[in-house]
């Protein structure tokens, strides 16, 4: 008999422990002499959370991977769209605009080396486009104009085949340049999915079919049929490993298959029951995103030995106050807000009173030296500032610090505005930007816990909010709003001394929150997207470089004050929701998780 060491090459390790860290193996069998069993890491695939795309559609093309994919065209209602959208493995930006007509499509290939073809725009498509990461382009079109179609390959070995203009069981080629014809499929249908290669693809499903077929590059072959018949637009992966997720039966459905090359098997179910959604990656680190009822959600599968938890928002606490304009500084777990715009109803009025959050609930914190509201904040529980600001419609230059009890006067700073943005700590803080007299300002300040020095100016003036993260020598401030465009999309970053373009948000903003221990922590929150438009449930994170959604709120709001903590663990409070009214709920926010499962005992019995 062959030991486990003739077999796989490994001794069976004595421990004391489970094994971790760099020393985890997954499959590895260990003897733990703590517990007194054999045990092992065991991979297990489930689906969690991702970060929402940047608007609800159904019917894109897709291409990619779990961490470098793309999304173009598809619906939004009864619009059809040009849009392109870029997943990094943690968020979506804003990609390329389509080429040609916009309309609901089918996508194979990368996301530097994408494809789209054929379609719906109130007819028949035959229209390909190919993706290069940042641009689209105008291909030949396919020979036989259709929408439904399963499609798969790279951009210059692709397939697409069958779908509807009535039904069509045609089979094109692509090579890069042209489309050319191929073997009919079996079974004539629209509404199937596709996946795998040129020379080794696979299709299934259709308007109430569960039929499968493999493709070799020639010929299609019949092989097992799914478990459940359905409408299969979402099929991603290989021949030998592909994974089908929701579909339409009689309706929208949450069953998710998996296909080992021979024959279909029953896994986790998607999170909520859905059809005309988009799949890539693999059957271990896939991609289920968008799909009817129109949505923006997005979700991973993985196969791994960790539990992955997607980043959330869960309720908090209520304030005392229905109020917006808060001026605010913390953690998630040791937050103050303080101030704004109290609303005893009818009419509203600046306030000087704070509350205390301690991770659970808000208490009364000490008194502010005077009303203020729509001003800035930094800083930590036992060490904050507030700056600048109104008392009633006028714009202040009072700055006030807190020691986690009381509060005394700070220096005032050079110029008097309100809806600036603060970063930084009570030491070494900055507030940049604002509205007072005689508009938008550009101008920085800097304090150093007495006094306020001027430094570089902004390259947009703004009114932003405290919509901002960082430090004193690694800031940066984002969206806002200026007379000239009113909502803005861009952020700058702040070296110490002098501002410079950073990327863009990806939707143009006024009256967001913000904020972030560092750059790359930063979180932009809510705000206004339309001119006199209500608060918005959107939440992008800062990456360093990029722009990227993450979880949206449970409320949209606006006008929130500054957010205590940052991208792994946050806190908002009040503002004003989507009917523009103010209110007094609370948001925690917590990053995206990892966690290394328990190793398994193998049980010989």
């Amino acid at each position: 008999m062959s030991t486990y060491e003739q077999l796989k090459g490994l001794k069976v390790k004595y421990l004391s422990a489970d094994t971790s860290g760099d020393r985890l193996q997954e499959g590895e069998i260990f003897y733990n002499s703590s517990d007194f069993n054999l045990k092992s890491h065991i991979a297990v695939g489930a689906w969690s959370a991702g970060a929402n795309i940047l608007v609800g559609r159904f019917n894109s093309g897709i291409g990619g991977t779990q961490t470098a994919s793309f999304v173009a065209g598809g619906a939004t209602g009864s619009t059809y769209t040009d849009e392109t959208y870029e997943y990094n493995g943690s968020g979506w930006s804003t990609g390329g605009t389509m080429a040609g007509n916009d309309r609901l499509t089918t996508g194979s290939g990368t996301l530097t080396a994408g494809l789209i073809a054929g379609g719906w725009n109130d007819s028949n498509q035959a229209d390909s486009e190919e993706y290069n990461g940042t641009a689209w382009t105008e291909g030949n079109n396919l020979n036989t104009a259709r929408r439904y179609s399963g499609h798969f390959g790279i951009q210059t070995a692709a397939v697409i085949c069958a779908g509807e203009t009535g039904v069509v069981a045609v089979t094109e080629e692509y090579n890069g340049t042209s489309w050319s014809n191929g073997n009919d499929v079996n079974t004539a249908n629209g509404h199937i999915g596709g996946a795998g290669t040129l020379t080794a693809g696979l299709k299934c499903g259709g308007a109430t079919i569960a039929d499968t077929e493999e493709y070799d590059g020639t010929n299609w072959t019949s092989v097992n049929d799914m478990n459940t018949a359905r409408r299969a637009d979402s099929l991603f992966g290989l021949q030998t490993a592909a994974i089908l997720a929701g579909g339409y039966t009689t309706t929208q459905v949450v069953n998710t298959e998996e296909y080992n090359g021979t024959t279909w098997s029953e896994i986790a179910d998607i999170s909520a029951a859905s059809y005309y959604g988009s799949g890539a990656g693999s059957t271990t680190a896939g991609l289920y995103c968008q799909g009817l009822p129109a949505n923006t959600r997005t979700e991973e599968w993985n196969v791994t030995t960790s539990t992955v938890t997607g980043a959330a928002w869960a309720s908090g606490g209520n304030t005392s106050h229905r109020t917006g304009g808060r001026l605010n500084f913390g953690t998630q777990t040791a937050a103050l807000s303080g101030g704004g715009l109290y609303v005893p109803n009818p009419g509203y009025t600046n306030e000087a009173t704070t509350e205390e959050y301690n991770g659970s609930s808000w208490t009364a914190g000490g008194n502010m030296p005077g009303d203020k509201a729509r001003g800035a904040g930094f800083g930590v529980l036992t060490a904050g500032v507030v700056a600048g600001g109104t008392v009633g419609n006028t714009s202040v230059n009072t700055s006030f610090e807190y020691d986690g009890s009381s509060w005394t006067a700070g220096g005032n700073m050079n110029v008097g505005r309100k809806y600036q943005a603060g970063f930084g700590i009570l030491t070494a803080g900055a507030v940049c930007g604002g509205n007072g007299s005689p508009g938008n300002r550009t101008e920085t300040e800097e304090y150093d816990g007495s006094s306020w020095t001027t430094s570089g100016a902004l390259n947009t003036a703004r009114e932003t909010s405290d919509a901002a993260g960082g430090t004193q020598t690694a800031g940066i401030v984002f969206g806002g709003e200026n007379p000239g465009t009113d909502k803005l999309t861009s952020s700058e970053e702040y070296n110490g001394s002098a501002w410079s373009e950073g990327n863009d948000l990806n939707t143009a903003t006024k009256r967001n929150s913000g904020g972030g221990t560092s750059v790359p922590t930063t979180i932009s929150l809510g705000g206004q997207s339309a001119t006199f438009g209500p608060g918005t449930a959107q939440v992008e994170q800062y990456d360093g470089t990029s722009w990227v959604t993450s979880a949206s709120m449970a409320t949209a709001r606006s006008q929130i004050g500054k957010m205590q903590g940052n991208s792994a663990s946050g806190l908002i409070n009040n503002g004003a929701n989507a009917s523009d009214t103010y209110i007094v709920t609370t948001e925690e926010f917590t990053g995206e998780t990892t966690t290394v499962n328990a190793a398994k005992t193998i049980d010989f019995d």
